[in-house]
């Protein structure tokens, strides 16, 4: 259905991406896994938020517009003593922008894997909200722990 596929979508947009700078990749995920180690960047899709509108036509002959509000939540732990400890998140951040601003949208169809269902991404990250705490320090006081929340819009339209 949409929901599963709009966030396999993002997902799939996310994993492996590489950083600039750097030479680890983003590992994105929908589910968190229950025992992570934060060996490199991470990146957790989950589309919480929806508004959507139906065309007035007969059942089965219009479309459904989805406005789904995506939360990406970005992890990332490092060393505060490297010598570009100031850029390394920010990096991070800056690369999953890029990669959702400069994504084509032009005949991008996706198929949810489960269902079947069909239906067309028209837009992502056109409008888009970004949270960004101070970072923190874990328990070993030794690495710095960056977390931060990149809200994307993404439009959705599936036969309604």
């Amino acid at each position: 259905m949409p929901l599963n596929s709009t966030q396999l979508f993002v997902q799939g947009l996310l994993d492996g991406l590489p950083i600039p700078g750097s030479t680890q990749t983003l590992e994105a995920y929908i589910t968190p896994p229950t025992v992570d180690e934060l060996d490199n960047p991470k990146a957790y899709v989950w589309g919480g938020r929806l508004r959507g509108t139906r065309q007035s036509m007969p059942r089965g002959q219009g479309f459904k517009r989805l406005n789904w509000n995506v939360d990406v939540w970005l992890t990332y732990e490092t060393n505060p003593d490297g010598p570009s400890v100031d850029q390394e998140f920010p990096l991070i951040v800056d690369a999953v922008m890029n990669k959702v601003w400069t994504t084509p949208m032009n005949d991008t169809f996706i198929t949810d894997p489960t269902t079947g269902v069909k239906s067309q991404i028209l837009a992502i990250g056109e409008d888009f909200d970004f949270e960004y705490p101070p970072e923190r320090v874990p328990a070993t006081l030794r690495m710095l722990y960056y977390t931060a929340r990149l809200g994307l819009n993404v439009y959705e339209a599936v036969q309604a």
